[in-house]
């Protein structure tokens, strides 16, 4: 037996037989054309667009049967690439330029492309290269009249083995007959990530070798839980997996039953769960999951992807769709957090690239305030009908809050406002920390983005964050930032949350009420067993947790202490392993 240890990508247990997706490439022709040619290699691409769009759309509609409306607009990111009139452009130029065959330019323009979205630090646009690269596998496989990837005919029980999946690969897939999927690349909010979770297909990667390393037909074992995929098992590591996925699955049924339980501690302390969302539409998951509101709206995932920024009309209606949606619940939107990596073309000139630093967050607002004006605008015009709540990024210090506040001000009186909606401040760098009681005097909640803080307090590249376990959320300094900030926001009596998606880990959630945080947003998919687990958790124990952990030397200690079991702790579904295996570090 063999263990592949990788990093769960969607929750439960798995078992079944490999079968391995080779990489092979589509076989492409490549040759020279005369001026003469170009019209006509412009027309194939065309139809070939044609083509694709028509597919994609029976696709959705077929993803909305059965999945709903939220996890079909994924496949709206495909459509709008297909009519995008940019990339349309640069495929026309390059073969007129180039005089080859729109097969070579086509798939030269997608590399571009992807490469460019591979390169950037955040997370959520490096894994829409994902979208790029499926789009453009689907163009190129009409250009060459390739029949599809055929992955529909599979026996029941496979298990999937890949150096990655595409959204449209996921869906082609008989759910009935997956009984798990591993792959080499993907992450967290990848597409085909957000598939296989709606879909409850265990799920693994950055299971590195898995396609060279696992033979077709090969039993596999496949925990969704921790990462881990065991190849060839024996019958006594079947049984002990077995024990692991039938009280997963009765864990699954409890949490999703109480998910219309308030989330409080079995000591009576109430805790407030709020999602994350970066697009009007997921709203609709808030109710679904019982939560208290959207915590935190990345606003700026309206502007990227795009050759000028979306005008006020069109912001002003996508708040407004997100606040109706939430049903008097609380909108938080965070106010453009553009810059350093995520660079769109029409501030690249004026704002050079830089992923570490740069000019981003709330300097970059007030750099570019015709775009600020432009967006308060559009928030303020949903307020007071909606419970619209205005989140400034990246603060440093109450000197740029406060000229932010100026300018949220000279808004509000041109549209004839009398009083502003709520504002906070993302706490997110150590400046920020260390200025917190000034800050706190200016606004009326605090936030706190734990993936940028740990970046920046471990002074660490965000890519590391997955790669070394010290870059954690878990770290000490980390978690004495985080102390430091709710004891500010108590002293001034402003309400803190914590939305970087750390509060998604149950693990991590229970950490954070022990230091005093009430507030919580997240992935909605995550919140059933943040709730489960808080409601089984006594308040007072975890505040003696999380002051033994603020004494820790390094993250391993945190970790030790937090998979040591307090009273009050639901049994863990992987508390039963198959063979003794190392434990499993907690990501943040």
């Amino acid at each position: 037996m063999k263990v592949i240890r990788g990093k769960p990508l969607s929750p439960g247990y798995g078992v079944g037989r490999a079968v391995v997706l080779g990489a092979a490439r589509l076989c492409l022709p490549q040759y020279r054309i005369e001026p003469a040619q170009v019209e006509a290699e412009h027309r194939r691409l065309q139809q070939a667009l044609d083509r694709s769009r028509e597919e994609l759309e029976r696709l959705q509609a077929r993803v909305m049967a059965e999945l709903g409306h939220e996890v079909a607009d994924i496949f709206s990111a495909h459509l709008a690439f297909l009519r995008d009139k940019q990339f349309v452009e640069r495929v026309k130029e390059h073969v007129a330029q180039n005089l080859v065959n729109v097969e070579q330019a086509c798939r030269a323009v997608i590399t571009d492309l992807a490469q460019t979205l591979a390169s950037v630090d955040d997370e959520y646009l490096r894994e829409r290269e994902q979208d790029v690269r499926d789009m453009g596998r689907r163009v190129l496989r009409h250009l060459a009249r390739h029949a599809g990837p055929g992955l529909a005919e599979l026996p029941p029980e496979s298990v999937i083995v890949a150096r990655e999946l595409l959204p449209s690969e996921l869906m082609e897939l008989t759910r009935d007959h997956v009984a798990a999927l591993v792959t080499e690349q993907g992450g967290w909010t990848s597409h085909a990530a957000i598939l296989a979770r709606s879909l409850g297909v265990p799920a693994v990667t950055g299971a590195q070798q898995a396609t060279a390393e696992i033979e077709p037909g090969a039993r596999l074992l496949v925990d969704g839980e921790a990462g881990m995929v065991w190849i060839v098992p024996s019958e006594e590591d079947l049984a002990r997996f077995t024990v692991c996925k039938e009280r997963y699955e009765q864990a699954a049924s409890l949490a999703a039953a109480e998910e219309r339980q308030a989330c409080v501690t079995r000591d009576g302390v109430p805790i407030r769960l709020y999602a994350n969302i970066a697009r009007p539409q997921e709203a609709v998951e808030v109710a679904r999951h019982y939560l208290d509101g959207v915590g935190l709206f990345r606003t700026e995932y309206l502007f990227l992807g795009e050759s000028e920024p979306p005008g006020f009309e069109r912001q002003r209606e996508a708040y407004r769709l997100a606040a109706e949606l939430l049903a008097g619940r609380p909108l938080v939107l965070r106010t453009l957090d553009l810059g350093a990596d995520k660079n769109p073309p029409y501030l690249a000139a004026r704002f050079p690239v830089n992923p570490s630093l740069g000019l981003r967050g709330l300097r970059l607002c007030l750099a570019a305030e015709g775009l600020f004006r432009t967006q308060l605008r559009a928030i303020l015009a949903n307020f007071p009908r909606y419970d619209v709540r205005i989140l400034f990024p990246m603060v440093l210090g109450a000197g740029d809050l406060q000229r932010a506040l100026a300018v949220l001000r000279s808004v509000a009186a041109e549209v004839g406002l009398e009083r502003l909606p709520p504002v906070g401040a993302l706490v997110e760098t150590p400046s920020a920390v260390f200025t917190i009681a000034e800050i706190t005097r200016h606004v009326d909640f605090l936030s706190i983005g734990t993936n940028d803080l740990t970046q920046y307090v471990l002074a660490a590249d965000r890519n590391a964050l997955e790669m070394f376990e010290d870059c954690s959320i878990l770290h000490p300094a980390v978690l004495r930032a985080v102390k430091t900030v709710v004891q500010a926001a108590a002293a001034a009596r402003r309400p803190v949350c914590v939305c970087g998606e750390a509060a998604g880990d149950p693990a991590v959630a229970r950490l954070l009420v022990g230091l005093g945080v009430r507030e919580l947003s997240m992935s909605p998919a995550l919140a059933p067993r943040v709730r489960q687990l808080l409601r089984a958790s006594v308040c007072a124990e975890l505040e003696h947790l999380a002051q033994r952990a603020l004494d820790c030397d390094d993250p391993d200690g945190v970790r030790k202490l937090l998979h040591g079991g307090i009273s009050g702790e639901l049994p863990s579904p992987g508390t039963v392993p198959p063979t003794a295996r190392p434990a499993s570090p907690v990501q943040s």
